[in-house]
C-alpha cells in the first residue's frame, strides 16, 4: 500500500452561501467563543500556523494554514470520525452583503467516510447560516429530526 493510499484519496466538497461578511464567517469559524455558540461546547483555539484547536466533541487539530479572512487548514485528528484528514475553509465576498463558504475535507478512506462527514458537514454550515443570519442555533440531532421528516423518512419511534 502507499502513502497515498494509506492517507485516502477520497474528497468532500461543500459550500453555502451566507448573508454575511468573509471576515465575520472567518471570525464565526475561529473564535472559540463563537464556535461554542453555535457548533460545539468548549472549543479552544490557537489560530495561528502550528497552533491547535480542540472541543468537548474530541475534535482536534493543528492549524496548517490561516490567512484571514479568505482561508484556515487544519488537519481533523477526531478519533471517532474520520482522523489523519484535512480540512480547508475557503471565504469569498459574494453580491449583496453575501459570502460563500466552501469546505473541502479531504485525504479521507472511502466512499462511506465521505458520507459519513458529508452529514456533520452539511449540520455545520446550515448551523453557521442559522447562526450568522439570525443568531440562533440548532443541534445536531434537532437537525437529523428536521431534515429527515422533510426527506420522509420514518423516525425510530414512528416504526
Amino acid at each position: 500500500m502507499t502513502k497515498l493510499q494509506r492517507e485516502g484519496t477520497h474528497r468532500l466538497h461543500l459550500h453555502r452561501t451566507i448573508q454575511a461578511s468573509a471576515a465575520e464567517a472567518f471570525r464565526a469559524l475561529t473564535d472559540p467563543v463563537l464556535l461554542s455558540q453555535w457548533f460545539t461546547t468548549r472549543a479552544e483555539v490557537d489560530l495561528r500556523k502550528g497552533g491547535r484547536y480542540h472541543n468537548a466533541d474530541g475534535d482536534q487539530g493543528v492549524f496548517l494554514e490561516v490567512d484571514p479572512p479568505r482561508q484556515v487548514t487544519f488537519t481533523w485528528e477526531n478519533p471517532e470520525h474520520c482522523p489523519g484528514t484535512i480540512v480547508t475553509l475557503t471565504l469569498r465576498d459574494a453580491a449583496r452583503g453575501r459570502v460563500l463558504v466552501r469546505l473541502l475535507h479531504r485525504r479521507l478512506a472511502s466512499p462511506a467516510d465521505v458520507d459519513h462527514m458529508r452529514e456533520g458537514w452539511q449540520w455545520a454550515l446550515t448551523n453557521l447560516k442559522l447562526f450568522l443570519e439570525e443568531g440562533t442555533a440548532i443541534t445536531f440531532e434537532d437537525w437529523q429530526k428536521l431534515t429527515n421528516r422533510s426527506r420522509g423518512i420514518p423516525r425510530k419511534k414512528d416504526l
